[in-house]
């Protein structure tokens, strides 16, 4: 019982670990701006290079987790999140913002595939708790490195965070390796060429990418709406975005609803995110609050149902594992032209507002896929079970 206890909180905290740093970054883009002189379109790509090493890395770690075990594949990326958060404070500067920030998401987006395994593996009797703390510990992780960030960048400069940050990934990186279960079982096998032929995954995907080009091209460019404002209004509207929201979205945790099977719930979602898109795009800055909790209720409620997807379809857990890592590929490969887009729109035209165009796309975009793919979902995931 002690060791399951312990299990799972260092799930939660390597949870927490996998997204902290990555959520740390968009709010420290003006600084990051203005001390290395970048421009829009070079300060967007840095979320976009991110997003985009999210979606080609989930895949191999799939296929790395197959043959050199899941537990192993874990501590190496917590080891490499660590040195490679350290790294983006190195000189000269352009270049490790860059690829500090790159090899970062390479170590998350390969720990993700084989987290899964491990929760199905060291929790069979209680793989929806684990998964739950499981996303919980993403969620925080989302919610305090956006909001904190700009309270200790200001305090003690932006290079100085990432370096916080580091530390407290390194402790959660050493208890990993020390305390979690030794594990030389290999990771399921992953029938990736069966997987891309079916239809539902790119159904899916297709719903997970569009809340991740509205999410991440939103947390790139509100900082910039907020420029002269102060440390805590920024930290305050972050939690609009990523704390807030995910208040009401724990009530599912309680229902028997099929949520990610149900077109009236990608639909509102859909709708909300326009809502808030569209607000900021008409540059509505006096209502930024309420316009960044839309678009943050409206994509985590698409994320969360979207992640829960694979397990739900899928007819085993080599199925769902590779389901999963499809989805991340596909979705992230896609989403990273939205805040890269966004910064040529700003560069040419000299409108941060314009840079919001993207989202409101996605979001019309993510409504529609959700008002179709559930009914889909639904026809061929009673097929497989026939």
């Amino acid at each position: 019982m002690r060791r399951t206890v312990i299990s799972l909180g260092l799930v939660w905290l390597t949870a927490f670990n996998l997204r902290v740093i990555l959520f740390a970054i968009p709010p420290s883009l003006p600084a990051i701006r203005s001390d290395l002189g970048l421009s829009f379109s070079a300060t967007g790509s840095i979320t976009s290079l991110a997003v985009l090493t999210m979606g080609v890395a989930s895949i191999p770690g799939a296929l790395l987790a197959t043959r050199y075990g899941a537990r192993r594949l874990v501590s190496l990326c917590a080891a490499g999140l660590v040195i490679f958060t350290v790294s983006i404070t190195l000189p000269p500067g352009v270049f490790w913002v860059f690829a500090g920030s790159s090899l970062l998401t390479l170590s998350i987006a390969l720990a993700q595939p084989p987290l899964a395994v491990l929760i199905r593996r060291w929790f069979p009797t209680a793989i929806t708790r684990a998964s739950n703390l499981y996303g919980n510990g993403l969620l925080m992780g989302n919610v305090l490195g956006a909001s904190l960030s700009p309270y200790i960048s200001r305090a003690i400069g932006w290079r100085a965070m990432f370096i916080v940050w580091a530390a407290i990934a390194a402790v959660g990186a050493l208890l990993w390796v020390r305390f979690t279960p030794r594990d030389r079982t290999a990771a399921p096998p992953a029938h990736l060429a069966a997987v891309l032929r079916d239809p539902r995954v790119w159904q899916v995907a297709a719903l997970f990418t569009f809340q991740n080009l509205v999410y991440y091209t939103v947390a790139t460019w509100v900082p910039f709406l907020l420029v002269g404002r102060s440390a805590g209004y920024v930290a305050t509207t972050f939690l609009f975005l990523n704390f807030f929201p995910i208040v009401p979205l724990f009530a599912l945790s309680f229902v028997r609803w099929p949520y990610a099977l149900s077109t009236p719930f990608y639909v509102v979602a859909g709708t909300l995110a326009v809502t808030g898109s569209l607000g900021l795009l008409l540059g509505l800055t006096d209502f930024v609050q309420p316009l960044v909790f839309m678009v943050g209720l409206g994509t985590a409620a698409a994320f969360v149902a979207s992640i829960a997807l694979p397990p739900l379809i899928a007819r085993d857990e080599s199925e769902a594992s590779t389901y999963s890592a499809v989805m991340y590929t596909a979705g992230y490969l896609l989403a990273f032209v939205g805040p890269l887009s966004a910064g040529m729109l700003v560069d040419a035209t000299g409108s941060v507002a314009l840079a919001f165009w993207p989202p409101v796309a996605g979001a019309v975009l993510m409504a529609v896929v959700g008002s179709l793919a559930p009914r889909l979902l639904s026809r061929s995931r009673v097929a497989v079970a026939k």
